[in-house]
């Protein structure tokens, strides 16, 4: 009987020759870095052991940044207001309070009035995303801006940045989100993705963008006899690393080091608000890695914009005593809790909307009794069950509003192009996109338009689930100098996933359902030259039924350890069965 949930695909293994020319390195190291495109001295030794002085890209290889960087010191100078304008998700957020931090660092090195900086953060439904021009009118009457820094949106907000400048306000841009036909002109843009931008590393997050904004701040400040010391900046560098995590940038090149040392930053922060928020969800302090930030930290932060209003997160980032951060991460964790109840309720509901549709290549769901601050994390949930790209749409006041997750190759946010004339917003990245639709006219052409759009770009091929084996392995060759290589490829996220692999004609030595109602399978195997470890499958208790000892097994697994009275032994932890 076949089990295996999808197709498994193994990378072909490196020549004796590619073994000989890197002696030195684990033969399965070798492997998982030739899988990941590294090929040459150079990227081996920025993979393996980065180095902050020689890989790190200088922030000026921004085309703009020498401008951006004068105009904010204009402002300070001249007494403007600023205001960063961020975004509502967890590297908005992260951005915005990085800026933030940096601004009133230089106030204060400098003796400018702090009182300049200011923020704004839009609400998720009754505003969306972006810069607006109905912003920009409340900026300019109530907080007299003179200048706007946006974090992790403004590429697409040409009409609201154009709008600005009838009232002398100028906007400078840190984005990197998909850049639309036509971009704001006459403003400054540090974007990794405009046609005209050099700077080498094209996969910053917003947060990522405004620190590299916020080092050539603090090195100018230097020149201007500020006594901020070097590389203070790096203690920016945990909030670099929740949003490069949440945003799924990846893991290579500069990410990696940013990632890596962001995650040293991370468990040695002084951020009260945010060792609260850590505590208060279980975090441990010492091991925090990109999980505890996937599953842990990025989940509370964006709950605030999801559920009430993305400045419950910044307050807490911001929070400067004890008081103020165990009342700000307390009221974060309420607010995860209803998030986890709103969404799943909005789940079960898009479930059954989706049952009464034709399965498609496409699935659009469509409530407007579902919040639009939850539409991703459903989108996100039916493209785990379904295995197809997926946009849920609900409704805030007389504006439809959407989120789309993909499957596959399909760019969700270029499909968003072929409709652009019936949206109202659009925006995201190839993997996930926002936008909004007025009326149901223009909803109605909207979702038969990306129907038939997807008909013809996706194919039945591209649905079938794959999962990409990095090396077959026998168990013979699992031991602890293997599991130590595998640690050197760590922090694992996007573009860095944990390794997987797979072996085969294994012999069922033992096994048990085990966990609340047997959900989780325990069990050992044997391999043809008589090795035996000991493994488990969460989530395939149901398998213990067509198991006998002795059975021939094939298995998909990490290399993990199992610890336990003190003790420390291998384990694979399972992905996927192929009896």
């Amino acid at each position: 009987m076949n089990h295996k949930k999808s197709i498994w695909q193994v990378v072909d293994s490196i020549s004796e020759e590619i073994k000989q020319q890197f002696p030195e390195i684990h033969p399965v190291l070798l492997q998982l870095l030739w899988n990941r495109n590294l090929r040459t001295q150079e990227e081996i030794d920025l993979y393996l052991s980065p180095d902050w002085t020689r890989d790190i890209h200088a922030p000026t290889l921004f085309s703009q940044m020498n401008e951006a960087v004068q105009r904010i010191f204009y402002a300070f100078e001249h007494g403007e207001t600023i205001t960063i304008h961020g975004d509502y998700d967890a590297d908005g957020v992260c951005g915005t309070a990085l800026l933030l931090i940096c601004l009133r660092d230089l106030c204060r090195a400098l003796s400018f009035d702090e009182k300049l900086v200011t923020s704004y953060i839009p609400h998720r439904e009754r505003e969306g995303y972006g810069l607006s021009v109905e912003t920009v009118e409340h900026l300019n009457t109530h907080e007299n801006t003179k200048l706007i820094i946006t974090v992790d949106c403004g590429i697409s907000n040409k009409q609201a940045i154009d709008h600005a400048k009838i009232f002398g306000i100028e906007t400078i841009i840190c984005d990197h989100h998909s850049v639309p036909e036509e971009i704001p002109d006459q403003t400054i843009i540090i974007h990794p993705h405009i046609d005209s931008e050099t700077y080498p590393n094209k996969f910053l997050c917003g947060t990522g963008v405004a620190f590299k904004l916020a080092c050539s701040l603090y090195e100018d400040a230097r020149k201007r006899g500020s006594k901020i010391s070097e590389g203070f900046e790096r203690w920016l560098l945990d909030l670099v690393a929740i949003a490069t995590v949440t945003d799924v940038m990846p893991l290579l090149g500069e990410n990696r080091l940013l990632e890596m040392y962001g995650l040293i930053v991370l468990n040695k922060t002084q951020r009260i608000g945010l060792k609260k928020l850590i505590d208060i969800s279980g975090g441990t302090f010492g091991t925090l890695d990109t999980n505890s930030i996937g599953f842990q930290i990025g989940p509370r932060l964006n709950a605030a914009g999801r559920i009430n209003h993305a400045t419950e997160a910044l307050d807490l980032l911001l929070a400067e005593n004890e008081t103020q951060a165990t009342e700000f991460a307390m009221r974060l964790q309420e607010t995860n809790k209803e998030r986890q109840r709103q969404s799943s309720q909005m789940f079960d509901e898009a479930k059954v909307f989706l049952s009464t549709q034709p399965l498609t290549n496409l699935l659009i769901a469509v409530s407007d009794s579902w919040s639009p601050g939850l539409v991703g994390l459903v989108a996100g949930k039916l493209v785990n069950e379904h295995k197809r790209p997926v946009y849920v749409i609900g409704k805030s006041d007389d504006l439809y509003v959407g989120s789309g997750r993909t499957f596959g190759n399909f760019d969700v946010t270029s499909a968003l192009q072929h409709v652009s004339e019936h949206l109202e917003k659009f925006g995201g990245h190839p993997q996930a996109c926002g936008f909004s639709i007025r009326g149901e006219e223009n909803l109605k052409r909207v979702v038969d338009s990306l129907q038939t759009f997807a008909l013809e770009k996706i194919k039945q091929e591209d649905l079938i689930p794959h999962l990409d084996i990095e090396k077959e392995l026998k168990l013979e060759e699992i031991d602890w100098s293997l599991f130590d290589s595998i640690e050197r490829c760590r922090p694992f996220g996007q573009g860095n996933p944990e390794p997987i692999f797979c072996a085969r004609e294994l012999s069922l030595v033992s096994f048990s359902a085990v966990g609340n109602e047997g959900k989780h399978l325990k069990f050992s195997v044997r391999s043809p030259f008589g090795r035996i470890l000991p493994a488990i499958a969460f989530g395939f208790g149901d398998h213990a039924q067509n198991f006998s000892i002795g059975q021939s097994i094939d298995l998909a697994f990490h290399v993990k350890v199992n610890e336990w009275n003190g003790n420390r032994e291998l384990q694979l932890n399972v992905i996927d069965i192929f009896l």
